[in-house]
């Protein structure tokens, strides 16, 4: 007779657990100047931007001067540390168990790969594994979270649509170059989990929805510099490719297609202060290729920056043209 009881107890103290770590999330969110997850996004773009940077001076004609010389070892560490915190954050900005489990395995696996070199292997099982069930959690929020009635299939795939296709491209990616990296079907796997990558790049402005004459102009000129740049000094810039961002064996149109859709996408939701999906895209274009435990964590944390952040779920169906809502 005893035992309901108990079972009911513990389950409301479960429930005011939660609705408690829920307000204190929208106590620290409300006097910040963005969500968490953009905020949290933006912090381990830094680093990881600074040693793409630093790569791209060191293979370019002048090469790496002196002060970026002396920097770089910190500037590399910082990119293999705080992309993993900042998923730890997001751990604890999770509304659901599962979801904080999964990125905390992300966040402190990420950190333990990064310290020791002999775990490895279980740490990047564990950044795949952790990326893909939090990314699962993400999208079954996004369905959850619908407004109105679901009057067909189309109307109650809406919300996840989009956001799923990217991040299956993106989690096939991380899974592929991992793969790779740890001796598995390399000469095949590398090359498709690069060339992936990239297709994940170039699949974000047709998922966001550039539809503007700006926007896809943009698309057009950056992609065409790529092109251009590296036809005009072609041994630098495969240097720059396979250095900076891992990705010596993408054909030249989808790297363009994949760098210059992803600056038209920072650029574009930056200017429908899309803040939290542009900060992902930047984190996706600047980690590169998933295939070394740095690289897979930010791309991870990118990938679930993106999810969360892409738009309330209600607005997928009825938003108006080139506003937030329509992403």
């Amino acid at each position: 007779m005893s035992r309901p009881t108990a079972n009911a107890g513990d389950s409301a103290a479960g429930s005011g657990d939660q609705t408690a770590l829920s307000a204190a999330r929208e106590r620290l969110g409300g006097g910040l100047p963005g969500s968490p997850a953009t905020l949290l996004g933006a912090v381990a773009l830094v680093p990881t931007a600074g040693v793409l940077s630093l790569r791209l001076l060191r293979n370019a004609p002048g090469g790496l001067p002196p002060v970026g010389r002396a920097v770089m070892p910190a500037v590399s560490a910082l990119a293999a540390v705080v992309p993993a915190l900042a998923a730890l954050g997001l751990a604890v900005d999770a509304d659901r168990r599962a979801g904080r489990v999964a990125l905390a395995a992300v966040g402190v696996f990420g950190l333990v790969g990064a310290a020791d070199g002999a775990a490895w292997l279980p740490a990047a099982a564990a950044v795949l594994v952790g990326t893909g069930a939090a990314l699962v959690v993400e999208l079954a929020e996004r369905a959850h979270a619908r407004v109105g009635a679901v009057d067909s299939l189309r109307a109650a795939l809406a919300p996840v649509a989009r956001p799923g296709a990217v991040a299956a491209l993106g989690a096939l990616a991380l899974a592929w170059s991992l793969a790779a990296s740890a001796g598995i079907g390399t000469t095949t796997l590398r090359p498709a989990g690069a060339a992936v990558a990239f297709a994940t790049l170039a699949a974000l402005p047709l998922a966001r929805r550039l539809d503007g004459a700006v926007d896809l102009g943009l698309w057009a000129v950056a992609a065409f510099a790529v092109v251009v740049l590296a036809a005009a000094a072609p041994f630098v810039a495969g240097a720059v490719v396979l250095v900076a961002f891992g990705a010596g064996t993408v054909p030249l149109a989808l790297l363009a297609l994949g760098i210059g859709g992803c600056v038209a996408t920072v650029v574009a939701d930056a200017r429908r202060r899309s803040f939290g999906p542009a900060v992902a895209a930047a984190l996706l274009l600047t980690a590169g290729v998933p295939g070394t435990l740095p690289r897979a964590v930010a791309f991870a944390l990118g990938l679930v920056v993106l999810v969360r952040e892409w738009a309330p779920a209600g607005a997928e169906t009825g938003g108006t043209s080139g506003g937030v809502a329509d992403a």
